[in-house]
């Protein structure tokens, strides 16, 4: 678990209530992140918001197995390269992609792999500045 200062008292409830084997380190960032994201089973998303969250991206170039809310923006990044589960169950919806996920790690690995093919295909750098370059271009030739 990361944290949300807007979120402290949610956050506190979580630590309390939780199975004592569960650790919840709060933020992490850098190498201690990079570790983390390295050795995990799997990466799960929880976010209801936003548009291409990066940690999403970072897993799947990382070859991790992604979990996300089935947000249309969460499902257009992973497309056919993860997992997804109704955001509007919560934890029920969540739990059965997990149960599933933990009774097979060969489609943990193999969705891993098309992760980061998918990934390295659509998010790299060079990818990213050769679409904004085209779009660019396309906007300054309409202009004249």
């Amino acid at each position: 678990m990361g944290d949300a200062p807007y979120a402290a008292d949610y956050i506190a409830r979580l630590r309390r209530e939780a199975d004592p084997r569960v650790r919840m380190p709060g933020a992490i960032y850098g190498e201690g992140y990079r570790e983390l994201l390295s050795n995990a089973y799997c990466f799960v998303e929880t976010s209801e918001v936003g548009g291409t969250h990066p940690a999403v991206v970072e897993a799947m170039a990382a070859g991790r197995a992604v979990v996300v809310n089935d947000t249309p923006e969460n499902l257009e990044t992973i497309g056919d390269a993860g997992f997804s589960y109704p955001g509007e169950m919560g934890a029920a919806g969540l739990r059965a992609v997990l149960e599933r996920l933990l009774k097979d790690p060969a489609l943990v690995a193999e969705q891993g792999a098309r992760g980061r093919e998918r990934a390295q295909a659509l998010y790299s750098w060079d990818r990213v500045t050769d679409d904004y370059e085209r779009l660019l271009r396309g906007v300054a030739e309409r202009r004249r």
